[in-house]
This record gives C-alpha cells, structure tokens and sequence, in this order.
C-alpha cells in the first residue's frame, strides 16, 4: 500500500538525519494502524529534537527535520484517510455478510454458516464455539480452502473442552462483555493450549457472541502470514460481526420456539380430531342395532327389503349414517365432499367407508357401488 510505503520511508529518513531507531519501521504492508502509530512517534521524535537543538542550533539539519516534519504530517493525513476509507468498507462488508446470515433457516444452519461467512471479513482462519453450561465447545471452522483442517480445529475443540473459567482470557473477555486481542498465544500459558498449538497462530481476535444479553457462543480468528498479523482493528471489525451474529441467533431461536409450537399444536389438533372420529364411530356403532333401514333411494325402488334380516352368506345390515355415505360414494363423491353433505369430519367419512366396504365384503369403493346398484335394482 503506497501511504504504508511512505511512512517506511519517512521513519528511515529519520532515522539517517537524527540517528534515532526508537521506530519501528517493519510494519506490514497493510498495518495501516501501526504506520499512523509510526508517523505520531516521528512528528514527536522531530518536535523534541527541534527543541533540543534551540540551543546549538544545526541550520541546515533543522532544515531537514523541519521538512520531514510536513512530509510526516501529510503522510500521516494520507494513512487516517486510507484508515477510515477501510473502515468504511469494512462496514459495509459485515452488512453484506450479516444479510447473509439472516437467510439461514435455522439455529444449526447458522451455526454451520458462522465461521464461512466471518471470513468475508478479511481472516483467514475463523472458529466458531458453543458455550453450553459454562463450556467452551467448538462447533464450526473455516481454514480457506482446507476443509480437512477446519474438520480437525472442531473436532480437537471438541475433544478437549475447556471450563470458560480462569485463567483463560476468553473467560475475563464473557466477564467483560468485550472483544480481546492475544498477540502472544505462543508463550502465554493463560490461553486453550490444545488450540494454539494446533493453529500455530502467532496472533487471535475473539468476541463473545451474546443473545439477550447471555453469552451463548465466542467467536476467535485470525491471520497465517506474519506481516499481516491482527489488530485492534480486527478486534473491532471481530466485535460488530458478533453482535449482528447475535441478533441472528436470536431471531433463529424465535423461529425454532414458533415452529415448536407449531407443531405441538397440529399434534394436538390432529389428536383432538382422531378423538372425535373415535368418539362418532363408537356412537353411531353403539346405535346400529335400533338404527337398522331400508335403503331410501329418491326415484328409485329397491328390491324387497334386501337387508331386513340377513340369511347365511348375506352382508350385515347397513346404518342409516351408513346409507348416507354409500350413497355418497354411488353418486361419485370423495369423503370430503360427502363430509361436507352430512355435516360430519372427514375423518368420520372415512370410517363410514371402511365399515362399509367390510359389511358388504367390497374390497374397494368401486366394488362397493357395484354391489350398492344391485341392492336397489
């Protein structure tokens, strides 16, 4: 990055006019924190050395750092400018990838989807973890295109759970409600050794996922290449995701409540409606030897009472209810229609046919209508 470059270039003129390497000047490429944090120490190292030298003044050397002083200045303006244009991006950026994370259709698929969106974000590698009673549970990871190694992260976070209590950081961070940066995970003990080891990182950002105000979830990253190592920045960029990612959480646990009741309330329905077709069946067969007919046919006249009394191999006598539903099913109807007739459930119907068919030995509706038209010609 050119405003990067500059300030490299600034931080060695400056080193070469007053001999100071109080500086540093290996910042990565796309540090474009730690240059503005450069180019403030260098118009400070100028400043002092200008007051220091009132006394024995160096005309031509003062020249030359007070030059240096407006090139630092500029070069400074120029980085804030590249700082709050990423920024800006970076902005927009967790908008597109929180929009992204509004279409997952449940708590699981977000979870899935959390550390593969988060990389959007600029990381290379992201680990998302469940906290369940107070454990650091690793659920999904995203290590660019190494499937196998975000595989292995969850299943070592799995195999090796750790208590979120101290002296891990992440524990101070959930006490705080606030995102950290470990820039020395190698030689702190105080980190999830398991983790580090594996990863190798050198630095990590991590936030804390909240819904409702409850930690439910953390979320770590970071970068593999050394001269782009993460920062406050990253922290902050780290924190916003979380927060959005909470929200969708909370917006995804709602949608799993509703479908839960949902369902329970179809199963009750379904259960209630179950009851009722029982309850009509056991009454209309409770009824059956006082509700014994003829069939009544309008226009039609049928044979001389052929269901009064049955002899050997005839069919049992039909109900009235029953007459009513096979003459439904002669003229064609389906059981909701017929249901709609005789203003019962569909349910009802369907027991009224299966009684039927049994009582006139039919095997099917259309046996059944055959039967029913010899019965009444």
């Amino acid at each position: 990055m050119e405003s990067v470059e500059q300030a490299r270039e600034i931080v060695s003129a400056a080193e070469a006019i007053i001999g100071t390497h109080a500086i540093p000047s290996g910042f990565g490429d796309d540090d474009l924190d730690a240059a503005a944090n450069a180019l403030s120490a260098i118009r400070r190292v100028l400043n002092e050395f200008l007051l220091a030298d009132a006394d024995e003044p160096d005309a031509a050397r003062a020249k030359q750092v007070a030059a240096l002083l407006v090139r630092s200045e500029h070069a400074q303006a120029t980085v804030l400018d590249a700082v709050l244009a990423r920024r800006a991006a970076n902005v927009a950026t967790i908008r597109d990838v929180i929009g992204q994370l509004r279409q997952a259709k449940s708590t699981v698929d977000l979870i899935a989807r959390a550390a593969t969106e988060a990389h959007y974000l600029g990381f290379d590698r992201i680990l998302f973890s469940r906290i369940d009673r107070g454990l650091w549970l690793a659920s999904s990871a995203y290590a660019g295109g190494d499937e196998g190694f975000a595989h292995t992260l969850v299943e070592m976070g799995l195999a090796h759970p750790r208590k979120l209590a101290r002296p891990l950081p992440e524990a101070e961070m959930l006490r705080r409600g606030a995102p950290m940066v470990v820039r020395d995970p190698q030689s702190n003990p105080r980190v999830y050794t398991e983790l580090v080891a594996l990863t190798e990182t050198k630095a990590y950002v991590a936030a804390p996922v909240l819904a409702w105000g409850h930690p439910i979830g953390l979320l770590h990253a970071d970068r593999q290449e050394q001269s782009a190592l993460v920062d406050e920045s990253d922290r902050d960029v780290l924190s916003v995701f979380a927060e959005g990612l909470g929200v969708a959480f909370e917006r995804n646990l709602l949608l799993d409540k509703l479908k839960a009741v949902q369902s329970a309330c179809n199963e009750y329905a379904q259960g209630v409606n179950a009851l009722v077709d029982d309850v009509t069946a056991a009454v209309i067969e409770s009824a059956a030897v006082t509700d014994l007919v003829e069939p009544s046919v309008p226009a039609v006249s049928p044979s001389p009472h052929p269901l009064r009394g049955r002899g050997a191999g005839e069919p049992d006598p039909l109900t009235r209810r029953e007459w009513d539903v096979l003459r439904g099913v002669a003229a064609g109807k389906t059981n909701a229609q017929i249901a709609a007739t005789l203003f019962v459930a569909e349910g009802t119907v369907k027991t009224h046919v299966k009684h039927v068919l049994r009582k006139l030995g039919a095997a099917n509706r259309t046996e059944a209508v055959a039967k029913y038209h010899r019965m009444i010609n």
